[in-house]
């Protein structure tokens, strides 16, 4: 080992010295023993505060992993109010809006519901919407919407990033929900979409219930 590289680990390691010093029988001289203190001081001083960020930066997690917990339970709750396919309509609508502040967003059933079940008009998906739908298993996040999909939504705001999240329930499609935000960022297609999926089981499953599809 050359005396460069030890040099540079000692720079890197300095408490390595003073824990060590006894076996190699070091012996600072009395002016700079302050020096050597001090560095340990220094070095002590920069772990607390490492330890200091990384107990706020943990505490800070689980204050958003408790709000975000809270957001969805509240919209679980209103799910399990529901006894008609419009309440449940009205219920995923004042979740997003209430909930997770999103008010642009378009919902549509995709599946065929018995004709003993009220479906409102505005949830009946057209034959392109069901087309579409078809091909969605798993959420989609980006800024690249399909087309089809995008039509549903408001021109206004203008909107710059999408969810596209089909209700699946059993292996199939029961409906879909397509959620616009002005912020790009806001739904990008790297972030995990373990709750959205979540949620969308518990939409689906409600939604099985009222198409009496549940048995």
């Amino acid at each position: 080992m050359k005396e460069a590289d030890i040099r540079a680990f000692l720079h890197a390691q300095p408490e390595w010295l003073y824990e060590h010093a006894a076996e190699f029988n070091l012996r600072p001289i009395e002016s700079k023993i302050m020096s050597f203190q001090q560095g340990r001081m220094q070095f002590m001083q920069r772990k607390t505060e490492k330890m200091a960020s990384q107990l706020v930066q943990m505490l800070g997690e689980a204050d958003a992993n408790h709000t975000l917990m809270a957001k969805f339970m509240a919209f679980d709750r209103r799910l399990l109010l529901v006894n008609t396919v419009a309440q449940w309509q009205r219920a995923i609508s004042d979740g997003l809006k209430n909930e997770f502040a999103l008010p642009d967003f378009a919902l549509k059933i995709v599946t065929e519901a018995p004709k003993s079940v009220r479906i409102p008009a505005s949830l009946i998906a057209d034959d392109k919407v069901k087309a579409v739908a078809k091909k969605l298993n798993k959420p989609i996040c980006g800024t690249l919407p399909v087309v089809v999909l995008r039509e549903l939504l408001p021109l206004q705001p203008r909107l710059e990033s999408f969810l596209q999240l089909p209700l699946r329930w059993q292996e199939q499609t029961l409906a879909i929900l397509v959620v616009g935000h002005k912020d790009e960022t806001h739904f990008t297609s790297d972030m995990a979409t373990e709750w959205v999926s979540y949620m969308a089981e518990n939409m689906a499953v409600v939604l099985a219930r009222l198409l009496k599809l549940v048995r």
